[in-house]
């Protein structure tokens, strides 16, 4: 039993630190059921800007609402700099596992690849989603069903 507490304890802490830490907890999504670090194979581009993040975020939503089939999901920027992306379920079911999450944002990978942003970059292979939009700058991404469930990712 007191396993069972200090277990319970410790998740609830954990979670109110997040809470404390994160002002879209509670807003925009409930506290992370999972949060990873990853560590990038790209360094952030000099150039980049809350601009540049603002302007693959409206042509992934473009790649998305040109579907003859409603969005499943809305993306957009929070932060000062624009410097998180979050991305919400607007379906019931849809982005309720960690797994459902990951494939949506390795599914992005070819989307942001096709960006004019990233023509140059022989990206086919080696770089992933991650790799691609830490390039702009964004350093924290979360994913969530939009009601119980949330995914987040640190881009180190």
């Amino acid at each position: 039993m007191k396993v069972f507490i200090i277990a319970f304890l410790a998740i609830w802490l954990n979670i109110q630190t997040i809470e404390a830490a994160d002002g879209s907890v509670g807003y925009y999504y409930p506290a992370p059921n999972n949060i990873e670090s990853y560590k990038t194979r790209t360094r952030v581009h000099i150039n980049t800007n809350r601009f540049a993040r603002n302007n693959i975020i409206k042509m992934i939503t473009n790649e998305f609402l040109s579907k003859p089939h409603p969005p499943r999901f809305v993306i957009f920027t929070k932060g000062t700099l624009s410097e998180k992306l979050i991305i919400v379920s607007m379906v019931k079911g849809y982005l309720d596992t960690t797994y459902r999450a990951r494939a949506l944002l390795e599914a992005m990978t070819k989307v942001v690849r096709r960006s004019p942003l990233f023509k140059d970059i022989k990206s086919e292979t080696v770089l992933n989603f991650f790799d691609l939009i830490r390039i702009l700058g964004f350093k924290k991404i979360t994913v969530s069903d939009g009601d119980k469930f949330s995914y987040q990712v640190s881009l180190r």
